[in-house]
């Protein structure tokens, strides 16, 4: 995984953590998915408030649903002020810059959550 997209979710935890109202939020959401860039996931899960990343170890990982996109598609994301194509996860899906695979109802059920998770690097310095 490039350096620039390992370092942007190195700061999703910690981020993560300093947001009582992104704690509060997360209190009944037990879910776990996989966010790709070129290739290369890393586990995301969350579970009743507590929010934990780490590499994927292999084919087997479980998870809920992926989130998969090139580095240069995170980055545009990740960016202080996002591209249109770019600005969140669904709007990256319409446009082709991101596929989004497997169970669909925690993701919906979690929509807004899993969205503000996922632009935290965004916010974080």
């Amino acid at each position: 995984m490039p350096a620039d997209i390992t370092r942007s979710l190195a700061r999703i935890p910690a981020a993560f953590a300093a947001s009582e109202t992104l704690i509060r939020r997360a209190q009944r959401a037990r879910i776990t998915f996989l966010l790709e860039a070129d290739e290369t996931g890393s586990i995301v899960r969350l579970d009743r408030g507590q929010l934990s990343i780490r590499e994927l170890s292999g084919p087997m990982d479980g998870w809920d649903f992926a989130l998969r996109a090139k580095s240069d598609a995170w980055m545009d994301h990740w960016a202080q002020t996002p591209r249109p194509d770019a600005s969140d996860i669904l709007g990256m899906a319409r446009n082709g810059r991101m596929r989004i695979e497997g169970n669909f109802l925690p993701l919906m059920q979690h929509l807004q959550l899993i969205k503000d998770i996922v632009a935290l690097p965004r916010h974080a310095s």
